[in-house]
């Protein structure tokens, strides 16, 4: 759920709606929608078609994780992990780049 809603706010600033907004446009409460993009609610498949119409996206595209992240999530994880996962992570770049 968590990953779906950090998703879901992504694409949201993406196109430049504030949670009212699109809360407006999709016919629901602003607190819903935070709730979603927080993860402590999940929606309904009618709700992710209202998303998807209104996000201009597939309904796919609502559940592509990884392929959203942008830079300052990714250094915003790099900055909250701990030596031994930074360590596994160089670990890992290293592996692919020799």
């Amino acid at each position: 759920k968590k990953k779906f809603g950090k998703h879901l706010q992504v694409l949201r600033k993406k196109r430049n709606y504030t949670q009212w907004k699109l809360a407006e446009i999709i016919g629901v409460d602003s607190k819903y929608l935070s709730r979603l993009e927080s993860g402590y609610s999940s929606p309904s498949f009618d709700m992710l078609q209202k998303l998807a119409e209104a996000l201009k996206v597939d309904i796919e595209l609502l559940f592509r994780f990884t392929d959203m992240e942008t830079r300052e999530e990714l250094e915003q994880e790099l900055k909250s992990a701990d030596v031994k996962e930074l360590k596994l992570i160089l670990k890992l770049v290293n592996d692919v780049i020799l």
